[in-house]
């Protein structure tokens, strides 16, 4: 078993320093997205910012396995000039 590492990004970044011990990269990639949508179920405007919502994975040696991320495109945060 590994432990994984769920850090958080939404425009301010929360550190998981806990973790969770999971059997292999495909359950932490799982668990990863299982809670992504909790917190979207939770705070559904959380999304709702040019940050969008993002989730890093890390294990234990403190590598980067991935990310899974959500935006929300609004044509409202477009600033640039066309």
């Amino acid at each position: 078993m590994t432990r994984y590492y769920f850090h958080t990004s939404d425009g301010s970044r929360e550190y998981d320093d806990v973790g969770v011990e999971l059997a292999d990269d495909d359950a932490a990639r799982r668990e990863a997205v299982r809670y992504i949508g909790s917190l979207l179920q939770d705070e559904p405007d959380i999304i709702e910012n040019e940050h969008g919502l993002r989730v890093n994975v890390v294990d234990e040696a403190g590598r980067v396995k991935f990310a899974i991320a959500v935006t929300a495109l609004d044509p409202r945060w477009d600033t640039a000039e066309e």
